[in-house]
């Protein structure tokens, strides 16, 4: 498909989804942003097991790029989801993952008028940076060191905002109940049985993201930079004093 039939088409999907976005969508959307390999997709698969929740199962990155009038340029790329997949008519809401999205914070307030609700998710960055991607460079290490602090640190710079909700990995697998109870009443959401037995009711079961389709709530990603495998990357983050500054900062244990 060449530019000039894009270009040509764009507008079309844009309006399609937006038909389609009013006919099913009246409540506030849902982005989650953050450094990549921190859990996002699985917030995703939980949310969307929500009776309220749709789950977009693609990243779109339609909020990445912006021109100087602060629009996103590439909202067809969310409005497609919207025509290709079924959406459900309880689903009142839409949410969107992208890790860069964590890079545009602000300017996602300024063009939803902060009638948006943000996730922020965290991670442990030993874990991050030892991470691989299952499909991309599955023998490379996925994330830089440079890259887990300054994706933290944008998104923390929001911290305390009304509209955005820090969340962390390692307490959203530890501490289910209470965690998932505090993020759906910052959503204004109620909890529901299907929340609470999430594994069973989303939608979202199968991602290029995962190595294998979704499972269960388990630690056992936590501390995976404890092994002799990744040594030498673990000392490279600890050699960052930055890095091991703001671990601190996030109350990692060191």
């Amino acid at each position: 498909m060449d530019n000039a039939f894009k270009c040509m088409i764009r507008p079309l999907i844009v309006g399609a989804g937006r038909s389609k976005e009013k006919r099913y969508f009246d409540d506030e959307p849902i982005i989650i942003g953050a450094c990549p390999r921190s859990g996002t997709t699985l917030l995703l698969s939980i949310l969307d097991a929500h009776p309220h929740i749709y789950g977009i199962q693609n990243q779109t990155y339609a909020f990445t790029v912006w021109d100087n009038g602060g629009q996103p340029i590439r909202l067809d790329r969310l409005y497609r989801q919207f025509i290709l997949h079924k959406i459900t008519p309880q689903k009142r809401r839409w949410c969107e993952k992208t890790p860069k999205n964590v890079q545009y914070f602000g300017h996602i307030q300024r063009y939803f008028g902060e009638k948006v609700k943000l996730i922020h998710m965290i991670r442990d960055g030993r874990d991050v940076v030892t991470s691989k991607h299952p499909r991309h460079t599955p023998d490379q290490y996925w994330v830089s060191v440079r890259r887990w602090i300054s994706d933290v640190k944008q998104g923390l710079a929001f911290a305390g905002h009304p509209n955005v909700y820090t969340l962390k990995y390692e307490s959203l697998v530890h501490n289910y109940e209470s965690e998932i109870q505090n993020l759906i009443h910052f959503l204004n959401e109620d909890m529901t049985a299907e929340i609470s037995d999430w594994f069973h009711h989303t939608a979202v079961k199968k991602s290029k993201h995962w190595a294998s389709p979704v499972q269960n709530l388990h630690g056992n990603a936590i501390g995976k930079w404890q092994k002799p495998e990744h040594r030498r990357r673990y000392e490279e983050f600890m050699a960052n004093n930055e890095a091991v500054e703001l671990l601190q900062q996030l109350e990692y244990e060191l």
